[in-house]
């Protein structure tokens, strides 16, 4: 029979995978929307800046960004959701067995770490993410700009 600290670390395991699964399906999600995006801009530039045909192709490549910056930010928030349920798991065994210093232990590496890379530690990945598929989109619109001129 399962006792029940066998269960809570069934429970963060699962919480765990679908984490990182979130983070695989926009990893894998970004890299499509790159590829497009790439062959988007290579086709606007090869076409010439000023030709108005090119106009269907910066609006895909604006609404491109724009979903991939829309589905980023919901895998992150996907990510988030289970990060939260298996901490929970996580304090719940800490307090089972509070003489391993589980969150004492994960407290003290992330002061570390922190000290360590105080510049970087500011800076959300999920923002950056986003941040790239808006710059995708911002791309579509100066290439739709360009086009017109």
């Amino acid at each position: 029979m399962a006792t029940e600290h066998d269960i809570l670390l069934q429970f963060w395991q699962e919480q765990r995978d679908q984490a990182r699964q979130s983070e695989n399906q926009r990893a894998a999600m970004t890299n499509i929307v790159l590829v497009v995006a790439a062959a988007g801009i290579g086709f606007v530039v090869r076409q010439g800046l000023g030709d108005r045909s090119n106009l269907p192709v910066t609006a895909g490549l604006m609404l491109l960004g724009l979903y991939g910056a829309l589905a980023s930010a919901k895998y992150r928030e996907r990510f988030a959701m289970h990060m939260h349920e298996a901490k929970l798991m996580r304090r719940r065994l800490d307090a089972l067995y509070p003489a391993l210093g589980l969150e004492a232990d994960r407290q003290a590496a992330r002061d570390g770490h922190q000290r360590q890379h105080r510049l970087l530690y500011q800076v959300r990945l999920h923002q950056l993410w986003t941040s790239l598929h808006l710059g995708i989109a911002l791309m579509g619109a100066a290439l739709a700009v360009a086009s017109i001129v």
